[in-house]
């Protein structure tokens, strides 16, 4: 352990703070020996031959990239490593003091490095090490330049070598004390966690004590708490008070003696428990309140506290055991007959080693073993399990559960073949011994039919619709062997129309046929599994295409509707005779479920499509009424912004008329009043023009179709340019970008976007403005991007920026309405877009906007237009 004088940040290797703390060394060996070399080149270009700064600075760098290589190949531990890039730093410092010839220069800021160093990386010591040694140091040079020891005064002119010996000072500084920083927020978190645990820890306590308490209360037996250094009774449950007839209040702090029937019995169990302190299933006389007796069995624990122990005591009332025993007895002779004339295979074996104790009459189909050869071995002797880890396995399982039911496992019959078996367990005692009664059953002809259905449902899972059929098709044909399988739907002519056929190991076209001779017809007269093994065209011979293509036999299942209507078909065929095994028919009989509920779903989406169309003719009709509300509002603003600008252009032209008459004669206060006016009425002529423009855009009939944004873009952009050709600016737009639009509103959406970006990064040296694609939706409409490096906004105001009038920035910083952004939206509206914005303060701000998809028009609306 540290002791105090050496606390610091040192840590041990493996620690997270020690690769911080190797981290942060790394960085700054890099960044001390990248601006030491740095300098030592300007010196070389910029001093005189004969000065030394640039052989200093030098060395400098040459010790910090060597700290660096030991620090990166570990062959040094951070400690030494600090340790030497702190004194390279305070021998660099003084010697460039030497060599300048004054305590006044820029390398000062490096013993403040130093001692910020020490004092982060080498703990408490070598931080007071540091200290002393800084001061003394420039103490001394302080003392010798007071009596020009440095001889004439150097030149203090500034340059680039004194800003790059400051700024690394001082990003070396924060380095370190950002790793401080880091290293003192894990230590609270430890400090945290600890609390946190001892937080937990508490709480389980208080979980167990309240526990412990409701056990206590609620136990069947009667129990008696008392101290056992003073035998005083300290609480009793309700069990006790019926048992004993006493009331709670009547025995608490009392000695327990008026509970034995013997007090010397009572003496004796005591002085037992406190040698034993554990005496279970005691055998004694206890007296009630009413003064009889009774058998008891009293069991009692005396607790660990070395300043108050506690017993708890546990009496059972034992007047009916006898009756008790009689039960029990009946129930074990029910229990060997169900167990004995069981049909199940049923045994019992011992829990610790797996011996068979009992094994029923039922036949074994596990594992084929006869009782005699099983009674007195272990399962593992027998060979069951295939290896002892399965059987430690399925015995862990069982003790943490209490029972297993279904547990699948694979097990060796006696022929030696491995069997799939599913077991059910449950552990029961036996003469205090723990015992398992199970009962297993050979599930291998159960697996391989589930593996077969999941590896035939696995080829349709993702499918749904019409493409299901084809998946279904394709599936079942590989499933069963058959040259054909189809999915048919009825049509109302009463022929059957095909969704999806696989013939021949490919997919064929669908097709409609009649079902009139053949043995369709015969299956969707009957309900069950239609079937013809062999012989198929002899049986049809009205269906002459069975013999031209070589089918013998089929099997066809009819999908019907909850009422009973044949909906459509499931068909397959051969063209060799066959056997239907069962797991064929089943297979058929699942698929022409699954197949059914598909098909009623689709038809079902048809319905549901011709509704939407419906639907939608009824929302285009609500949606012209309300566009025919909003032109008529717009009209109104319309009007009432026009007829504002002849009384405005009236206040505007008789103000400077006035100004022009009274030119000379008005004094300060007086110019600026009419300037404000002025000023004023233009403001709102721009706010009567920009509200025109928001009620046209709301106006007309859009004209929407392919639009090349990024032309668009570009030139709204040079128009831009024009009007401030003297600015940087750098623009990125995206090639190739196209939207579904009005072109004459899109322009208007990127005039005030673009136009918004050039005037809120005016202020900054270089312009940055991006126009880009900011993803696809899931219905093909693409999203865009304007983006620049202007003063941002703060995202707590988002919700006004697209609100007319609304303005996040003063007038005297940026000219404006605030009518702009609202206009963008209403047209991004009317192309049922979508507008956002993002931005931070001082970073730059983000729109993001989308035109919407194309209007939808059904065929009898193309054809009416």
């Amino acid at each position: 352990m540290q002791g105090p004088e050496s606390v610091g940040l040192s840590v041990q290797a493996d620690t997270p703070d020690a690769a911080d703390l190797r981290k942060t060394l790394l960085w700054v060996c890099l960044l001390v020996g990248f601006a030491a070399l740095g300098i030592a080149v300007l010196d070389l270009l910029l001093a005189a031959p004969e000065r030394s700064e640039a052989l200093i600075a030098g060395t400098l760098a040459a010790v910090a990239w060597a700290c660096w290589l030991a620090l990166r190949t570990r062959r040094l531990s951070p400690e030494p490593v600090a340790a030497l890039v702190i004194l390279g730093v305070l021998a660099t410092a003084t010697l460039s003091v030497v060599t300048y010839g004054s305590v006044r220069t820029a390398v000062n800021f490096l013993f403040v490095g130093a001692v910020v160093g020490a004092g982060i990386f080498l703990g408490r010591r070598a931080l007071v090490l540091a200290v002393l040694a800084t001061v003394a140091l420039l103490g001394l040079l302080n003392w010798i330049e007071a009596r020009e020891g440095f001889g004439p005064t150097p030149d203090f002119s500034v340059n680039v070598r004194v800003w790059l010996t400051q700024a690394t000072t001082i990003v070396v500084v924060g380095l370190v004390v950002m790793h401080s920083r880091a290293v003192t927020h894990r230590a609270l978190q430890r400090l945290r966690h600890e609390l946190e645990r001892r937080r937990q820890t508490e709480q389980e306590r208080d979980r167990c004590l309240e526990r412990f308490t409701r056990i206590f209360r609620s136990s069947p037996s009667p129990m008696v708490a008392q101290s056992a250094r003073t035998g005083a009774i300290l609480d009793v449950n309700p069990a006790f008070e019926r048992c004993y007839g006493y009331r709670r209040s009547q025995v608490l702090g009392r000695q327990d003696t008026f509970l034995w029937a013997d007090p010397m019995e009572r003496e004796r169990y005591m002085e037992r428990l406190i040698v034993e302190r554990h005496i279970a299933q005691h055998r004694g006389r206890g007296r009630r309140a009413d003064g009889s007796e009774f058998d008891a069995m009293v069991s009692s624990e005396m607790g660990n506290d070395d300043e108050d122990r506690l017993i708890i005591t546990t009496v059972s009332d034992m007047t009916g055991r006898e009756e008790l025993i009689r039960r029990l007895q009946r129930s074990e002779a029910l229990f060997s007959k169900a167990f004995h004339f069981a049909p199940l295979n049923l045994t019992i074996t011992r829990l610790s080693d797996g011996r068979f104790l009992e094994v029923n009459r039922a036949e074994d189909k596990a594992q084929g073993f006869e009782a005699n050869e099983l009674l007195g071995r272990t399962s593992v002797e027998v060979g069951s399990w295939l290896t002892p880890e399965d059987r430690e396995r399925f015995v862990e399982r069982i003790r943490r559960d209490g029972r297993v039911d279904g547990y699948d496992t694979q097990m060796r019959h006696k022929d030696g073949t491995l069997v799939d078996s599913r077991i059910w367990a449950e552990i029961i005692d036996i003469d205090g011994e723990p015992c398992i009664l199970s009962s297993s059953f050979n599930v291998s002809e159960e697996k391989r039919r589930e593996a077969l259905l999941l590896d035939v449902a696995k080829g349709v899972a993702a499918e749904t619709g019409e493409a299901f059929f084809a998946a279904l098709a394709e599936t079942l044909s590989n499933a069963i062997g058959a040259n054909l399988v189809a999915l048919a739907e009825t049509t109302d002519e009463g022929e059957l129309q095909t969704l999806g056929v696989w013939r021949d190991g490919r997919a064929a076209r669908n097709f409609r046929f009649s079902v009139a001779g053949t043995p369709c017809a015969d299956t969707l007269r009957q309900h069950g599994l239609m079937t013809c093994t062999a012989g198929l065209a002899e049986n049809y011979p009205n269906a002459p295409q069975l013999r031209a293509q070589g089918f013998q036999a089929y099997l066809g299942q009819a999908l019907r509707d909850p009422d009973g209507q044949a909906t459509g078909m499931l068909i397959a065929m051969w063209r060799t005779p066959v056997e239907v095994k069962a797991d064929v028919q089943a297979l058929i009989s699942i698929f022409a479920s699954r197949a059914n509920a598909e098909l009623l779903r689709l038809r079902r989406e048809r319905e549901i499509v011709s509704l939407n169309e419906t639907l939608e003719q009824r929302v285009r009709e609500r949606t012209a009424e309300l566009q025919k509300l909003n032109a008529e509002l717009d009209a109104f603003a319309y009007s009432v912004s026009h007829d504002l600008k002849s009384p405005l252009r009236a206040i505007d032209g008789f103000t400077r008329l006035m100004q022009e008459q009274l030119d000379g004669k008005l004094d300060e206060d007086t110019q600026q009043l009419f300037d404000r006016v002025l000023q004023s009425s233009q403001r709102m002529g721009a706010i009567i023009n920009d509200l025109l423009a928001l009620a046209r855009v709301s106006q007309g009939v859009l004209q929407r179709g392919p639009i090349d944004l990024s032309e668009l873009a570009r030139s709204v952009l040079e128009h831009e340019l024009a009007r401030a050709p003297q600015r940087r600016v750098r623009a990125e737009l995206a090639q190739g970008l196209e939207a579904d639009c009005d072109p004459h509103l899109a322009r208007i959406v990127l005039e005030n976007l673009i136009g918004n970006a050039l005037k809120y990064t005016r202020d900054r040296e270089e312009a940055h403005v991006v126009f880009g694609l900011d993803g696809v939706d899931d219905d093909g409409v693409p999203h865009f991007f304007v983006r620049d490096n202007g003063v941002g906004f703060d995202m707590k105001y988002v919700d006004q920026l697209f609100k007319p009038f609304q303005r996040l920035h003063r007038p005297s910083e940026f000219e404006g309405t605030g009518i702009g952004l609202a206009t963008v939206r209403r047209i991004i509206e009317r192309h049922d877009g979508r507008i956002s914005a993002e931005g931070v303060v001082g970073q730059g701000a983000t729109f993001r906007f989308s035109f919407g998809s194309p209007p939808r028009w059904s065929e009898s609306e193309s054809q009416k237009l």
